[in-house]
């Protein structure tokens, strides 16, 4: 059975809002271990060893990635590694210099988990930009009312894509994400008709 891998932003968890949408919208057709949430850990490192055992494991059966905001920064990296297709939601494609804003001690509101973010993080980071991504792998879904990141930046990482969703208004979530969630199914091809 091919499956969606929801991949969460920074300080959120495997139980964020879409998340939970893409989870209950597999669950209504009777498909609900399609869709895979993992808790990834806050180092990028090992958040993507953590990525990449669960897409080898699926890789045969059919995978297809989702992330949000850093997860769509990990989305990408892992979406070139492995040639799958991914879906980007306000993807955070300037991560290795956002994150810089939040050097020091954590707290992941979701979790409740203590860490420290340390420049070693960012060099992590950085060894994950995609320099030239695969138009056709894309589905980027960006809304220009995100208060975190610049739509714009995400327009020109991503100057081609298979798909757009390009909107006004809205915000970093993604506002009325679940409008989209059964047309998500269909690209990931969980939904086939």
């Amino acid at each position: 059975m091919t499956v969606l891998l929801y991949i969460h932003g920074f300080n959120s968890s495997e139980h964020s809002h879409k998340a939970r949408v893409l989870v209950e919208a597999a669950q209504k057709i009777g498909l609900s271990d399609s869709v895979i949430s993992p808790r990834l850990s806050w180092q990028p490192a090992k958040a993507i060893k953590q990525l990449e055992a669960i897409i080898e494991v699926n890789q045969p059966q059919g995978i297809t990635l989702i992330g949000s905001s850093l997860g769509g920064f990990y989305a990408a990296y892992l979406a070139e590694k492995y040639g799958l297709k991914a879906i980007l939601v306000n993807p955070a494609v300037q991560a290795p210099v956002l994150l810089e804003d939040f050097l020091g001690p954590q707290l992941n509101p979701y979790t409740n988990e203590e860490y420290e973010l340390t420049q070693t993080h960012m060099i992590e980071l950085k060894q994950l930009v995609v320099a030239k991504p695969t138009a056709e792998l894309y589905w980027l879904m960006i809304q220009e009312g995100d208060e975190v990141l610049d739509y714009q930046e995400a327009l020109r990482a991503f100057p081609k894509t298979a798909r757009l969703t390009h909107e006004e208004n809205g915000d970093h979530s993604f506002t009325e994400f679940e409008r989209f969630s059964t047309e998500i199914l269909r690209f990931a091809e969980i939904l086939t008709e």
